[in-house]
């Protein structure tokens, strides 16, 4: 009995980080690599409630980044990641004053907990006027 029991058991934790692995294989790895991203350090900030796009410019706005007057958003809800429920939120904008940069992208990772959202990372890529296309990890310069 005790090993059907401990077979059983097994089964189920094979399956369930089968199921978690196999959850997070269907983003894109821009989406689930924090280390693809310039890291941007923070002091810990408030949670917030709300909708994930409200609470990245809230916490983009408390980290003293401005994204404009009309950025872009994509969400992501990657779903249980290291024993927390996690989102991913992108945010762009187009850059005017700037030669160097065409735009540039910031990739927030929440933790959901209730109704709230708390910023667990944030991280920076450049779309640039010169150069390979695409955005990249590193600033641009001439």
């Amino acid at each position: 009995m005790k090993q059907i029991t401990f077979f059983s058991l097994f089964v189920l934790i094979t399956l369930s980080v089968a199921m978690s692995v196999s959850a997070q294989e269907k983003f894109s790895k821009v989406v689930t690599d924090a280390d693809l991203w310039e890291n941007i350090q923070f002091d810990a900030v408030d949670d917030c409630t709300g909708e994930p796009e409200e609470c990245a410019v809230r916490m983009l706005n408390k980290l003293d980044i401005s994204v404009g007057e009309t950025p872009e958003f994509s969400v992501y809800n990657i779903g249980e990641e290291n024993g927390k429920d996690t989102a991913v939120v992108f945010v762009s904008h187009f850059i005017d004053e700037d030669d160097d940069v065409l735009a540039e992208l910031y990739r927030l990772e929440f933790h959901k907990n209730d109704a709230a959202f708390s910023l667990n990372e944030v991280g920076k890529m450049y779309q640039c006027m010169e150069g390979r296309a695409g955005w990249r990890k590193t600033p641009c310069v001439q």
